[in-house]
């Protein structure tokens, strides 16, 4: 029995981390570089990992985002049996407001607001109405909490955070990576042996501005420059206005990316070093990003697209058990990961490829309301691989086909004429897309989160 920790990297496609995530790629016995996300975004694929189904089949979706109707003993951490499961995240649809937290015996929310999580959150004594006036109520209540110097540790983070925001100077704190880790080491010493531990790094995820600690070398965005100067809307345009403001967005992703590689290598390198049994660590993310490139459509960040800038991510091996190749091409889908962190915590050696693999998207994906044609944007999307082809077709009767080229990560170019789905792709499905659509949105349910998850999505763009 191996001790297995699993990083996922949200928003962090193959392309980018390719070319600047060195160290963990050097770190890597084992790559798989035709990894693809079942879905798009990070609610249903983070429960695609869980249960290796389709958003279709688990309902977790855009519609009802929440993995409460998903049970413990239909993921593949049920397969794990004597390990003590720990999960330490930052993504709030793979946090406790979204039952996460129930298929682990110890889980831990790490926010930008609650980077010390004994402590008390800073954000539940805040809204719009008093702002910074809050302050003083939460010091009191800080000095006479249980955790007092976590609380007022939480309470000075979150203050310098907010008075930097739109300031020409960078952000002093990044978006919880250090805490995962510091929470992730506690974790697995309190947790024992062997353990299997989930981790989530939220850098690469909009808001984007320059960071303390990133490399001022890869972008060249003015000080006070953030990505929230201009919606996703209104980058959908893809006219040459934007090209300075996308050349400063892809500039600090690529920042981002690498500051997530130069952070995590001295905790993965401590994990497999330092614990009694051998520690096989996961590199992944649970989807990429679009860039507004003309292979993209233009499209930027997650929404309402399949593209291989979102689709195509990372999935690399630290220390995995004898018998793996060290670089595999083929097509792996990430309905096969858990299967593949089973066997690797058993010690088996297993091929996780295929030739033909399928992810799916249903809903444009949490966020403001686009200005108009909502029915497009909320449309359901289905997509197939084959070689070097990709179909996409969608519950508004939309077909087109890709051409893809391995060579080339995350890029794929639009093949002209008319576009059939092959039968085999259709039988990948339960039902076909106008009638799946239908029962997602008539079975989903509005699911209500507190003032802290409220104020995390919004500073996400997710409200």
């Amino acid at each position: 029995m191996r001790n297995v920790v699993l990083c996922c990297l949200d928003s962090v496609r193959a392309d980018v981390f390719a070319a600047v995530a060195d160290r963990l790629r050097d770190r890597a016995e084992l790559r798989y570089d035709g990894c693809r996300a079942a879905s798009s975004w990070s609610a249903p694929s983070y429960a695609s990992m869980l249960t290796g189904r389709l958003p279709h089949d688990h309902g977790v979706t855009t519609h009802d985002p929440s993995l409460a109707s998903v049970e413990p003993s239909e993921t593949f951490l049920a397969d794990l049996d004597g390990y003590g499961l720990t999960g330490v995240s930052t993504n709030v649809f793979a946090g406790s407001a979204f039952g996460f937290d129930r298929f682990f015996d110890r889980f831990v929310d790490v926010t930008e607001a609650t980077r010390f999580p004994e402590g008390l959150d800073p954000a539940a004594f805040r809204s719009d109405r008093d702002g910074l006036r809050a302050y003083p109520a939460y010091l009191r209540a800080a000095l006479a909490h249980d955790r007092p110097a976590a609380s007022l540790a939480n309470g000075a983070v979150g203050l310098l955070d907010t008075l930097s925001e739109g300031a020409p100077v960078p952000k002093l704190f990044d978006d919880g990576a250090t805490a995962v880790i510091r929470e992730g080491r506690r974790a697995v010493e309190r947790t024992g042996e062997p353990f299997f531990l989930f981790t989530t790094f939220m850098e690469a995820h909009t808001p984007l501005r320059h960071v303390r600690g990133f490399d001022r070398s890869l972008h060249d965005a003015p000080r006070g420059f953030t990505t929230d100067e201009r919606s996703v809307w209104e980058l959908m345009d893809a006219t040459d206005e934007h090209a300075e403001f996308l050349r400063h967005r892809r500039g600090l992703y690529a920042a981002a990316v690498d500051y997530l590689d130069r952070t995590l290598v001295p905790f993965v390198d401590r994990l497999v070093a330092e614990t009694d049994r051998e520690t096989t660590v996961v590199i992944t993310a649970d989807h990429g990003e679009n860039q507004g490139y003309p292979w993209e459509e233009g499209r930027v960040r997650h929404k309402s697209s399949l593209s291989e800038g979102l689709l195509h991510v990372p999935l690399l091996v630290v220390n995995p058990p004898a018998g793996y190749p060290a670089v595999e091409s083929g097509y792996v889908s990430q309905l096969e990961l858990g299967r593949l962190l089973v066997a690797f915590a058993r010690g088996e050696t297993i091929d996780p490829t295929a030739d033909r693999i399928v992810a799916e998207h249903a809903g444009m994906s949490a966020g403001p309301e686009p200005p108009d044609s909502r029915a497009y944007w909320d449309r359901l999307m289905r997509a197939a691989y084959d070689d070097d082809r990709k179909v996409v077709w969608d519950s508004l009767g939309g077909v087109a086909a890709y051409e893809l080229d391995r060579s080339r990560p995350c890029w794929q170019r639009r093949l002209d004429g008319e576009a059939t789905v092959p039968e085999w792709a259709r039988d990948r499905f339960r039902g076909d897309a106008v009638g799946t659509k239908r029962r997602l949105v008539e079975s989903s349910r509005r699911r209500d989160v507190d003032a802290p998850v409220r104020e995390r999505l919004e500073k996400l763009g997710y409200v």
